[in-house]
């Protein structure tokens, strides 16, 4: 049976200098893995993501490294409803 699994995150984003740094932690529920990919010179670079749904419905896609699961998760049927 699927499991709802909560996860905590953070994605870089740039600050006033122009410069990438750790964002704020969220949490959403993890859906699946997925795959993105980045274009270098000498050809792609493929990673793994995770795909999430925060709290307002919208989803992110989001590198591995900058996921930690907060549960081993509840039966699908039994999600808390808003």
């Amino acid at each position: 049976m699927k499991k709802i699994r909560r996860v905590e995150f953070f994605e870089y984003v740039k600050n006033e200098r122009g410069t990438f740094v750790k964002g704020p932690m969220q949490e959403g529920i993890f859906h699946q893995f997925g795959c993105n990919f980045e274009e270098f010179e000498s050809g792609p670079g493929n990673y793994t993501t995770a795909i999430i749904e925060l709290d307002d419905g919208t989803v992110k896609s989001v590198p591995v490294q900058n996921i930690k699961f907060l549960s081993d998760g509840i039966p699908w049927k039994d999600q808390p409803t808003k």
